[in-house]
């Protein structure tokens, strides 16, 4: 697995490769990582074996870097603040985070999606566990449990955990109330 770690508004540290900054350039990106596995327009870049996505602004500079395949990365460890966003417990993520940003975080999404305005950071899931549980107890009564027990219990365990966390220069997310 390739450790990588996430330091809010200044970029990521892979282990092995070195530092991507915020703000850097599409050249130097490419020149560290090589050419993405895919891109959309030139302003998404999509790096597969890191399991991750960079937007680039006009300037064609780094503004974004967003890790999507939480919860479970198959090729990459990540750490912010010491802790495996992916693994950690949401709600434990969510404080880690709150009392990192030290400030308004934007709940205009809860609980599916927080922003912490101060450090840039952004989480996100499908589905909570209790979005899973009323589906579990909907299944029960309508004797549909059983046949999609195992699909369930599968995303009882995911909506534990965010998905994607994606950091941003400066004011890259603003307040939505």
């Amino acid at each position: 697995m390739i450790k990588i770690n996430m330091i809010p508004l200044h970029g990521i540290d892979i282990e092995n490769i070195g530092h991507i900054a915020l703000g850097q350039s599409q050249t130097e990106l490419i020149h560290l990582l090589g050419q993405p596995a895919e891109h959309s327009d030139a302003v998404q870049l999509y790096y597969d074996q890191y399991e991750l996505r960079i937007d680039l602004n006009q300037n064609k500079s780094i503004e974004f870097i967003e890790f999507i395949n939480g919860p479970y990365p198959e090729k990459t460890k990540l750490s912010i603040y010491g802790v495996d966003p992916f693994q950690i417990d949401a709600n434990n993520l969510i404080q880690l985070l709150t009392e990192k940003n030290n400030g308004h975080v934007d709940l205009s999404e809860a609980d599916y999606c927080f922003t912490f305005l101060n450090i840039s950071v952004g989480i996100w899931r499908q589905y909570t566990e209790q979005d899973v549980m009323e589906n579990i107890t909907e299944m029960k009564k309508n004797n549909q449990y059983l046949e999609n027990q195992d699909w369930l219990l599968v995303d009882l365990d995911k909506a534990k955990h965010f998905w994607t966390i994606g950091l941003g220069e400066k004011n890259y997310y603003h307040d939505s109330e």
